[in-house]
């Protein structure tokens, strides 16, 4: 293992073991080290869970169109591509489990579960998808596993035809799978009646826009962290650049075009929910639209793609971009209260009504109309620690399998 390799692999470590007391932690004294209350209770965790299943599927799109539209430019990054998908989606589903006050009672899930609810379909799809995404990294190594490796490899006469072969047959699947996940995590939000915020029929194609975006920048800096800038590998570089533009230009409009919708009749509660965003969360919304568009802007400029780090940065810059796109979620839901009434005589005015917090202090308001959500110190240990095992997890799996090709590496 390299040097840079090993220092990788200590501060994710170190950092998923900090994570996992802190969820020790929290277990033990419950939720209300949250910032989350009775009428916030979406936040973090679950910014995660849609972010992560954004880079699994995007990771998955980009193996996939290798083998159904004959990229081949991309070829080399193919497994790098299934092992993201595989770390972020399990990142995902670890992701949601802090979230849950007692994780163990999952088990109900299992034993009665109710299809009607997206809930069931994701818990389902994301497990088929980390499945998937591992079988389908196991036929592109299958080539590739020699000397220990050997003993989990299929005996079959052509490993390499063989491999080509089942990686053409599962590549539909695999692109089906990819956008199907993000597809129905996008409806766990859409269907939650009381929140308006949501009730788009554009939120689902918008997820997976987003979701090729972040995917395709989460494989390319994996890319060069393990291929570097070689001159083989430019056109791939290129490639994932353009994929990365589109997307995001695609996302964009998608969002834009809902936000217009909505300012367009006017609806009390709608310019009450956009106020939140452009006022409220002015500078965060400015970020998840411009970093990207700047990462964007970088991508595309030749001089740019000279330089490793360059391209690096950009592409983190993005990704940050799309995890506030993903966070942002939540404000225009939860920072007012969906109930309202009508006060006697006042026919066309609706009051907020009231609820309790969940949160008890002197200082505190027991009963609240709103409330202003940004994650605990708790909260953000814990994600740090689901985001250091992603990474945990790529590190030993490019140290310890075939995941680089010899010839390039």
């Amino acid at each position: 293992m390299s040097r840079s390799k090993k220092i990788g692999f200590l501060v994710s470590g170190l950092i998923m073991l900090a994570g996992l007391l802190a969820w020790g932690f929290q277990f033990k004294e419950g939720l209300v080290l949250t910032n989350m209350r009775n009428s916030y209770t979406w936040g973090l965790y679950v910014s995660g869970l849609a972010f992560f299943v954004g880079n699994a599927a995007g990771g998955l799109v980009l193996s996939s169109l290798i083998y159904l539209f004959g990229v081949k430019s991309l070829k080399p990054f193919a497994k790098l591509g299934a092992l993201t998908a595989f770390a972020n989606v399990t990142a995902a589903m670890f992701s949601i489990l802090p979230d849950i006050g007692q994780p163990i009672r999952l088990y109900n899930m299992i034993l009665h579960p109710q299809f009607r609810s997206p809930l069931v379909w994701d818990v389902l799809v994301l497990n088929l998808y980390a499945a998937l995404s591992l079988i389908y990294l196991y036929i592109l190594l299958l080539p590739d596993l020699k000397g220990p490796l050997k003993k989990i490899a299929l005996k079959v006469d052509d490993p390499k035809a063989f491999s080509e072969k089942w990686a053409r047959r599962l590549a539909p699947f695999s692109l089906v799978a990819a956008v199907g996940i993000h597809v129905i995590t996008a409806w766990i939000f859409a269907t939650q009646g009381a929140r308006g915020w949501w009730n788009s029929a554009v939120l689902a194609p918008d997820f997976v826009a987003a979701a090729i975006a972040s995917g395709t920048a989460v494989v390319f800096v994996v890319a060069l962290l393990a291929y570097g800038l070689k001159e083989e590998f430019k056109e791939a570089y290129r490639t994932m650049a353009v994929i990365i533009s589109v997307a995001y230009f695609v996302h964009i409009f998608f969002m834009y075009n809902d936000f217009l919708i909505h300012a367009w009749y006017g609806a009390t509660e709608a310019l009450e929910t956009l106020s939140i965003t452009f006022i409220d969360y002015a500078p965060a919304h400015a970020f998840e639209v411009l970093a990207p568009l700047v990462a964007v802007i970088l991508l595309l400029n030749s001089k740019v793609r000279s330089s490793a780090g360059a391209m690096i940065s950009s592409c983190l810059l993005l990704i940050a971009g799309i995890f506030t796109h993903r966070f942002l979620l939540m404000p225009g839901a939860f920072d007012k209260i969906p109930f309202t009434i009508n006060p006697l005589g006042m026919q066309d005015t609706d009051w907020s009504l009231p609820i309790a917090s969940g949160d008890y202090g002197s200082l505190v308001n027991t009963f609240v109309t709103e409330w202003h959500y940004f994650p605990s110190g708790v909260e953000m240990i814990i994600f740090s620690g689901v985001v250091a095992y992603a990474c945990f997890l790529m590190i030993l799996a490019v140290d310890r399998l075939p995941i680089v090709s010899e010839a390039k590496a």
